[in-house]
């Protein structure tokens, strides 16, 4: 199953987290981009570099640290006002500066704009990856979170397919 099914099926149980919001939030992606001619474009390669750096680091701290911690860092970024020092601590310095660098080479965006907008990037794209929290019981396994984590796929292709899918999907 991709990771966009397991979103809709995480957003019909009423046990889970997610709600149609949450897909609203990732369509919307672009508008944190204020200002940039043709915004909308520039989602998918930001979303194809976030991913992978992403999925990286989330599996390195389930390695680290468990299941647990890394349900803990999806849920505590996925809040409004995540700024650049809570990111930096889950990509660390190197990946961070790597990531800036990546996502400025493949759009032509200014750095700056992007470490910019990050802070507002982030916590949409956890909030996602958190629709699959169990309500009543935070430990419970997030399968959003772990078909992300476990795929076999990119993390960037898993975001760059489930932001299509979401346009399509709230387009009908």
């Amino acid at each position: 199953m991709n990771l966009f099914q397991t979103v809709l099926q995480s957003i019909e149980n009423p046990e889970h987290a997610g709600t149609q919001q949450d897909l609203h939030g990732l369509l919307n992606l672009a508008q944190l981009l204020p200002g940039v001619e043709g915004a909308q474009q520039h989602m998918q390669p930001i979303l194809g570099v976030l991913g992978s750096h992403l999925q990286e680091a989330l599996n390195e701290q389930r390695q680290n640290n468990g299941q647990s911690a890394v349900q803990q860092t999806v849920s505590n970024l996925s809040q409004p006002g995540a700024g650049v020092p809570e990111i930096v601590n889950l990509f660390g310095q190197e990946r961070f500066d790597g990531l800036i660098g990546e996502i400025s080479k493949r759009t032509g965006l200014d750095s700056q704009l992007i470490l910019g907008c990050l802070p507002a990037l982030i916590p949409v794209v956890m909030r996602f990856l958190a629709t699959g929290t169990h309500q009543t019981n935070p430990q419970a396994e997030n399968p959003v979170l772990s078909n992300f984590l476990g795929s076999n796929q990119n993390g960037g292709a898993l975001l760059t397919e489930a932001f299509q899918l979401a346009s399509q999907f709230l387009r009908k």
